[in-house]
């Protein structure tokens, strides 16, 4: 075999084992997305919800730059079950879903951390910025109508919304969101609660 042939095998071989290093890329990569990517919703799952918020509160901080966590879910959503029957409740889930992937900016994340819960990340925004999302998607909502066979399916959503301070740990802005969240469904649900900014620390703060 002279030199041009050896040359040849060799790139060949190099060529092949370039295909099944892609092959596998393409592989984990699919494994990855399954890993983060909730099935009925096909959005973000609590997985990545954490991480991602982990990362977001880290660039916060170190930027100096706004942040605000929203935590929400679907009022009554048991009833909505009772009455349309789990293919139902799934049938509001996506759509629900898909209306606020569908109405967030690109740098955005939208996430289901629940059955019928979602949280939504908001760099580089006010508590009181993103209130206008919601505004807007309140307003589709209301719009929407959904059935089942016969069965009819109204829905709202109650929210809480919390803003990042540069002495929050990640479960300090989620405890602060949760409240605020609680106390939208304590006031009759089908409405938004910003946290208070002189809120109390819930957990541990970073000195």
């Amino acid at each position: 075999m002279n030199y041009q042939s050896i040359l040849e095998a060799k790139i060949e071989q190099l060529e092949q084992r370039n295909r099944q290093l892609e092959a596998e890329v393409a592989r984990l990569r699919v494994y990855k997305e399954y890993a983060y990517t909730d099935p009925l919703t096909e959005i973000p799952n609590r997985r990545f919800y954490f991480e991602r918020l982990l990362q977001e509160v880290s660039r916060a901080r170190r930027t100096n730059r706004p942040l605000t966590l929203a935590l929400l879910d679907l009022d009554f959503f048991k009833q909505a079950n009772d009455v349309a029957g789990h293919h139902g409740g799934d049938q509001v889930l996506k759509c629900f879903a898909r209306l606020l992937r569908e109405n967030l900016r690109q740098e955005d994340v939208v996430c289901r951390i629940g059955g019928d819960e979602f949280a939504i990340i908001f760099p580089e925004t006010r508590a009181n910025h993103a209130t206008v999302f919601f505004d807007r998607v309140r307003g589709k909502v209301d719009q929407l109508r959904l059935s089942s066979g016969a069965s009819r399916i109204t829905i709202s959503f109650s929210c809480g919304v919390a803003e990042f301070r540069p002495e929050y740990l990640p479960e300090d802005l989620i405890e602060d969101a949760d409240h605020a969240l609680y106390s939208a469904k304590a006031r009759g649900r089908g409405r938004l609660v910003i946290a208070p900014s002189s809120a109390p620390l819930i957990s541990r703060v970073v000195h």
